[in-house]
């Protein structure tokens, strides 16, 4: 019978060719997975994302061009300006705030 007897520096190599070899095993098999079945569910959920942004971008463009054509947009756009002015305080001097619509009646 013939006994099999290894010197510490070949235990220590052996010991990190098995460490670097499941290193290795695991990161080929993490690629496989997130190139088949993450990178696809990523891009899908981006591309519904795109679509919900388009549809609404077009919507509101769609909105604002009708609201163009009606002559409304002046109205909406003066209204705003209106509004974001009182509140910052450009008109009144100050800003309104909740004891000034209590005093008010509103």
């Amino acid at each position: 019978m013939q006994v099999l007897q290894i010197d510490m520096a070949t235990l220590g190599w052996l010991l990190f060719a098995a460490a670097a070899g499941s290193s290795l095993l695991t990161l080929i098999l993490l690629g496989i997975i997130g190139h088949f079945w993450l990178v696809p569910r990523v891009e899908r959920k981006i591309d519904r994302r795109l679509e919900e942004g388009a549809a609404q971008l077009e919507e509101r463009l769609r909105q604002r061009f009708l609201d163009l054509l009606t002559g409304r947009s002046r109205d909406v756009i003066r209204d705003r300006a209106r509004d974001l002015a009182r509140g910052v305080g450009l008109i009144s001097g100050r800003r309104q705030g909740a004891s000034d619509k209590d005093e008010t009646g509103e």
